[in-house]
Parts: structure tokens; C-alpha cells; sequence
């Protein structure tokens, strides 16, 4: 399943197109990464934790950037990491992700809910273009799976991101409740905000 989102643009946020990794995004992503390194990294599909001594989320070179791509496409194979590439289409190139999976594992859209992650490159922010990819992605997936299928969506940040809470009321994501640290699955305090199906 190739999936393409295109956004028009509104105010600062210019037309994205969100879309499946492909190879040659890795320059712009490891680029990016390498101004500033997201928190934990990027998430890859949970069959690569084999590769690593602890849950590897990369990537920092070329052959992280490889596996981790092929983690992406494994996602969207077994359907239980969907992930996009969000790209400028005015720049031609990548400037962030969105990803979303099954909070209890197993497909997207097998009537649990899911839950939703992003990350935008430093030189992106500021510019609505984060909730722009975040309420598409959303649209999509209520619209595909149907509210049977995935009744609602879970965005959770750290208590420490007020950044990532200004994204998720725009993005239509109420705030729902605070998530006590739980070590060794996470280790600080974070909020909850939710979408509910229409």
C-alpha cells in the first residue's frame, strides 16, 4: 500500500506531501539529525531491536539510515508501523515524520487504538507545518481504517515538551490525562491528549 498525503498551504506551512521514506530522503533526515538529534531518536519497526543491545532508534550515518528505512518498509508490509515522510514540496526534500502504530501492537486498525509520533526538523518548526502532517495522517486513518477499526488516537509527549502539546491542540488532539513515568518502558512523567474517531 503506497499512501500519499498532500497538504495545501496555509499562512507559513507550505504544500507538504507526506509519503512513504525512500532512500534517497536519508541525505535530508541524516542531515537534519545531525543539527540536532531528536530526543530517543527515530523510531524504527520493532523487528530491528534484534540488531541492538538496547532499543536502537536511530539513524546518526548512511547504514543506520539503511536499516532503518528497511524498518519503514516493514512497517507499511505488515501494516503495524505506518510511517511518512513529510516533505516541503517547495523545497523538494524531507523535513520531518510521522508514524503510527497499535499502542498494544499487532496492525493498525485491528480495533485497538493507536497512537501517533512525529518529528520535524529544527529549521521546519514554528511554521504549522507539524500539525499540518499530524491532522492528515489522522484524516487518513480515520478515514481508511473507519471508527470500528480504530476508534481513536494517542499522541503522548514528555510533561517537559510544551512545544509538543501546542502541536497536539492543533492538531485536534484534546489533552486527556497526565501518564506517570513507568520504568524501564518510559522514564519521565508525560501527558496523553487523544482523538476520537468521528
Amino acid at each position: 500500500m503506497t499512501i500519499v498525503l498532500d497538504v495545501a498551504a496555509d499562512g507559513d506551512q507550505p504544500v507538504l506531501c507526506l509519503r512513504p521514506w525512500l532512500l534517497w530522503d536519508m541525505p535530508d533526515l541524516l542531515a537534519a539529525t545531525a543539527d540536532e538529534y531528536p530526543n530517543n531518536g527515530l523510531g524504527s519497526h520493532p523487528d530491528l531491536a534484534y540488531l541492538f543491545q538496547k532499543r536502537w532508534s536511530g539513524p546518526r550515518d548512511a547504514v543506520e539510515a539503511e536499516l532503518w528505512l528497511s524498518g519503514q518498509k516493514r512497517g507499511w508490509e505488515h501494516g503495524d508501523w505506518l510511517t511518512f515522510a513529510v516533505t516541503d514540496v517547495s523545497q523538494g526534500m524531507a523535513v520531518g515524520h510521522v508514524g503510527l502504530w497499535n499502542r498494544d501492537g499487532g496492525q493498525v486498525g485491528s480495533g485497538e487504538q493507536g497512537e501517533i509520533g512525529y518529528w520535524m526538523a529544527a529549521d521546519s518548526r514554528g511554521r504549522g507545518i507539524a500539525p499540518a502532517a499530524v491532522r492528515a495522517v489522522t484524516g487518513w486513518a480515520f478515514d481508511h481504517f473507519g471508527a470500528d477499526r480504530l476508534p481513536r488516537i494517542m499522541l503522548v509527549h514528555d510533561l517537559d515538551n510544551p512545544a509538543s502539546c501546542r502541536v497536539a491542540a492543533k492538531s485536534s488532539y484534546p489533552f486527556e490525562r497526565l501518564s506517570p513515568a513507568n520504568p524501564p518502558l518510559w522514564f519521565t512523567d508525560g501527558h496523553i491528549h487523544v482523538a476520537d474517531a468521528p
